[in-house]
C-alpha cells in the first residue's frame, strides 16, 4: 500500500486528482504546470506535504484556493462585486511556496470557508462603509434587534496595515480575531497568503467569514486584528453583517449539510480547538518555542495546547531533504518574463545573472520581453536576484530540467 509519494520534475502534470486516503506523505517539487491537488476523502488527510517550484499551484483541497478576481463570476462574489474595478491591481502576495516567481494581481483567497482578499496601494480608497467602525485594530458591537425578516449569512470585515519599519522579509504575521461573547466562541485566523506591506503604504484587507447562524439578536460580537509588534500597524477596523436574499436560503441549506464533515467554519474544526470553543485557524509555524505563550495571550490560560494537532498538520511539517539537495544538480533552462527599459539595463541584467554560481548562460530577448538563462540554478533565486535589481517585475514562466 503506497504510503509515501515523490514526484520532482513532471512538467506536464496538471492536476493531483482524488489522492487515497492511504497516501501519508507527499511531497511535489519541480511540477511547473501543476494547478490543483484534490482528495479522495474531499478533504485534506496527510501527515507530509511539501510542494516547491510550482509555479501554478493555486489549489490544494481542504487547504486552500486562489482564485484572480478577474475569473470570478459577479453572483460569486455578492455584495463584494465592487472589488471588479480592482482586478488589474498587482499585490505582493508573500507568506507561502505558492508565491514564488510569479506576477499575482487580486485574488480571491478561500480557507477554512473565510473569503479574504488583498488591495495595495490604492490611493482614492472608493471602498464600502461598515455598520460598526474604529479607527485601530479593535472594535466590538451587538447584534441588532431591528434586521427585521432577514436572515443574517456572515460578517464582512475588514482593516487597514502598513509597514512602520524595515520591510526586507517575506514573514509577517497578520491575524484576525472573531468572537461572539454571548456564546463564548472563539476563531483566530492567520491566512496562509498575505499582502506584504511597504513602508507607509496602506494595504486593505477585506475578508467575509459565514458565521451566521450562530450570531443571535443581542450577541455581543467583538473583532481584534494583530499585526507584527514594532514593524507594522492596524488601523481602521470595520465591520458589517451581511444578510441573505430568499434566493439564497434553499442554496445555503444545501451548502451547509456538505460542509459538516469539511474543516471550515462551520464543519468539523475539531482538531483545530486550542481551548473550548476556541479554534486556532493557522498553518504558520510562526512562534516556535513562544507558541504556547501566544496561544494564551489570545484565548486564555485553559489551553490544551498538547492535544490541538490539527493546526500543526501544516503542509511544511515534513521536509523532502533529498529533493533538496539535489535541486542544482540538474541542467535547466529557465524561461522568465522580464520588464526591460533600456539597452543598458540589458547589459547589467545579463551581469547580474552570470555571476550566480551554476549559471551557463544568459539570453535576453528584449522584442518578447523574456530572458532565457541556462544552467545548475535555482530558478527562485535567479527571480528574486532580479527583482533586487532596480525592483524589476519578473515571473518565470517555464522550467525545462534535463536529467543525465
Amino acid at each position: 500500500m503506497l504510503r509515501l509519494l515523490n514526484l520532482y520534475c513532471c512538467p506536464n502534470l496538471k492536476s493531483l486528482p482524488c489522492i487515497p486516503i492511504t497516501l501519508e506523505e507527499l511531497h511535489i517539487e519541480w511540477c511547473t504546470s501543476l494547478e490543483i491537488v484534490t482528495f479522495q476523502s474531499g478533504r485534506f488527510t496527510l501527515q507530509g506535504f511539501t510542494y516547491e517550484c510550482c509555479f501554478k499551484l493555486s489549489e490544494v483541497q481542504g487547504l486552500f484556493k486562489l482564485v484572480p478576481i478577474a475569473k470570478i463570476d459577479e453572483t460569486d462574489l455578492g455584495d463584494m462585486q465592487w472589488i471588479n474595478a480592482y482586478e488589474d491591481l498587482k499585490v505582493d502576495l508573500v507568506g507561502d511556496e505558492i508565491t514564488k516567481g510569479r506576477i499575482w494581481h487580486t485574488q480571491m483567497l478561500y480557507e477554512y470557508g473565510i473569503r479574504s482578499t488583498y488591495l495595495q496601494g490604492i490611493k482614492n480608497q472608493r471602498l464600502p462603509t461598515y455598520e460598526y467602525t474604529s479607527s485601530n485594530g479593535l472594535l466590538s458591537f451587538r447584534v441588532p434587534f431591528d434586521h427585521g425578516e432577514k436572515r443574517i449569512k456572515g460578517l464582512n470585515v475588514s482593516c487597514i496595515y502598513r509597514a512602520i519599519g524595515s520591510n526586507d522579509r517575506d514573514l509577517w504575521y497578520l491575524f484576525a480575531k472573531i468572537s461572539n461573547r454571548s456564546k463564548g466562541l472563539t476563531w483566530v485566523y492567520n491566512p496562509v497568503v498575505y499582502c506584504k506591506p511597504r513602508v507607509e503604504e496602506d494595504v486593505v484587507w477585506l475578508s467575509y467569514w459565514p458565521i451566521g447562524n450562530i450570531l443571535d439578536v443581542g450577541d455581543e460580537v467583538s473583532v481584534a486584528i494583530y499585526v507584527q509588534t514594532r514593524m507594522m500597524m492596524a488601523s481602521n477596523c470595520g465591520a458589517s453583517l451581511v444578510y441573505a436574499h430568499d434566493s439564497e436560503v434553499d442554496e445555503e441549506n444545501c451548502d451547509n449539510n456538505n460542509i459538516k464533515e469539511e474543516e471550515v467554519i462551520g464543519g468539523d474544526l475539531s482538531e483545530f480547538e486550542v481551548t473550548t470553543k476556541g479554534y486556532y485557524l493557522c498553518r504558520h509555524e510562526l512562534f516556535g518555542s513562544k507558541t504556547l505563550y501566544w496561544l494564551k495571550y489570545i484565548f486564555g490560560d485553559n489551553i490544551h495546547y498538547t492535544d490541538s494537532l490539527g493546526w500543526k498538520k501544516t503542509h511544511q511539517t515534513v521536509s523532502s531533504r533529498w529533493l533538496k539537495d539535489h535541486v542544482n544538480t540538474f541542467l535547466k533552462l529557465i524561461e522568465l518574463r522580464v520588464g526591460y527599459n533600456s539597452e543598458s539595463e540589458i547589459e547589467n541584467i545579463e551581469k547580474v545573472v552570470s555571476n550566480l554560481v551554476g549559471v551557463e548562460s544568459v539570453a535576453p530577448h528584449k522584442e518578447m520581453g523574456k530572458l532565457i538563462v541556462t544552467g545548475y540554478v535555482d530558478p527562485i533565486e535567479v527571480a528574486t536576484r532580479l527583482r533586487e535589481f532596480d525592483n524589476m517585475e519578473v515571473e518565470i514562466l517555464s522550467v525545462k530540467t534535463y536529467i543525465e
